[in-house]
């Protein structure tokens, strides 16, 4: 089987995209063959060249504004008139993940891949949705505080070596939400005293 994976971060390297892909392509297993592209750098031809191939296609991205990054969109409204002509067998999954807690906030970013999917007439597989996305870089994905992130990751891994669809998925770290909101917290703080503010700035309305 032919995978191609989207990373639709737009940082270049040591993103949560990033990291997530690793991690599947791990849990995927070394007898299938992969492809990664950079949605921030590859042209309209590179996706389609990518996906032509492929058996499955993976797009893996941060949650912005609840929806999907500009640069991501723009590829996809790019490419969606002639996926069907290239490879309507193509089943597309989706990983999102975001800084807020819950992973079901990213369930209309997930959906709006799947009407993605509709419009360009190819079969959609399933999505993923992973909050805290910040504390993918804690421990390696699956063990410890990761460990349900882990576990939603397998199910997805199974699922696209067997090419089925599925629910979508929502994870987030095995860690107390009031703890992590207060690290975030805790975070905002000393970022703002690194530029000259003081705590009270933070809360300022204009």
């Amino acid at each position: 089987m032919k995978v191609l994976f989207i990373n639709g971060s737009p940082k270049s390297d040591n993103s949560s995209s990033e990291l997530l892909i690793n991690a599947l392509h791990k849990l995927l297993g070394n007898l299938n063959e992969y492809i990664t592209i950079t949605a921030m750098k590859a042209s309209k031809q590179a996706f389609l060249d990518g996906v032509r191939g492929a058996d499955v296609a993976v797009i893996v991205f941060p949650l912005y504004v609840d929806g999907i990054p500009s640069h991501l969109l723009r590829l996809l409204c790019e490419v969606k008139d002639e996926l069907k002509n290239i490879n309507p067998n193509v089943v597309l999954y989706a990983i999102a993940n975001n800084g807020f807690y819950e992973g079901t906030q990213n369930a209309l970013a997930l959906n709006m891949i799947q009407h993605f999917c509709d419009a360009a007439g190819i079969r959609w597989g399933q999505g993923l949705g992973i909050g805290a996305g910040g504390m993918l870089n804690s421990s390696p994905i699956g063990i410890a505080v990761l460990k349900n992130i882990g576990i939603a990751l397998e199910t997805l891994a199974e699922n696209i070596n067997k090419q089925i669809s599925g629910d979508d998925l929502f994870a987030q770290p095995n860690f107390p939400k009031f703890l992590y909101k207060t690290a975030a917290h805790f975070n905002w703080i000393q970022s703002a005293k690194k530029n000259g503010l003081k705590r009270n700035d933070i809360y300022k309305k204009h």
